[in-house]
């Protein structure tokens, strides 16, 4: 890599680590659209200088050290034995245990697991067969398909954490189980059809 691709390459992942972290601030406080299009604007400039700085090559680097670093930031906290992904919650007086309670309990745990469904494999569903059908439009009918597997692999990374994003965004949780669904359903539908 030359000097100017390696100045392009900090920038990017500078573009980049800022861009997560208003990503990041958003998820703690939602309902600030200006710091999220920012986030995602941010990440999209990263993507594009590590493209001229590397290419595709370069596009796919920048993913998995961005991932691995979102994937560190979540997890050492718990490692440290704090909880410093989440806003600090006030603390409400404990009611004495009823059956009432209990099922609330199994409630919020059943509701807490349907979450991860939702912004983990569904969105993930989602954003695959999505770029499944991208990667049946754009492969070459002569020459190597390497191009077209790389960008629709790229396509599948962002629109994942995109639909994650905006689905865990969503305060209703039968609303954002409807176009979890609709979203799955339809992308199914985009890979298989035709």
């Amino acid at each position: 890599m030359t000097g100017t691709g390696l100045l392009l390459a900090v920038l990017a992942t500078l573009f980049g680590l800022a861009g997560l972290a208003l990503l990041f601030m958003v998820w703690r406080k939602p309902d600030r659209p200006v710091l999220l299009a920012s986030g995602w604007a941010l990440l999209a400039v990263s993507l594009c200088l590590w493209f001229v700085a590397n290419h595709d090559r370069g596009v796919a680097q920048v993913a998995s050290v961005l991932m691995l670093l979102a994937a560190a930031a979540i997890t050492l906290p718990g490692f440290l034995g704090t909880n410093g992904l989440h806003s600090p919650m006030r603390q409400k007086p404990v009611p004495h245990p009823t059956q009432a309670s209990a099922l609330g309990r199994i409630g919020g745990i059943a509701s807490g697991i349907w979450t991860f469904l939702v912004a983990g494999p569904i969105a993930g569903i989602i954003a695959f067969y999505t770029a499944g059908g991208l990667l049946r439009l754009t492969m070459p009918e002569t020459g190597s398909p390497a191009t077209a597997v790389v960008y629709a692999f790229m396509v599948a990374l962002v629109l994942w954490a995109l639909l994650s994003t905006l689905l865990l965004m969503e305060k209703r949780p039968l609303r954002r189980s409807a176009y979890a669904i609709g979203g799955a359903l339809f992308a199914l539908a985009v890979a298989f059809i035709g």
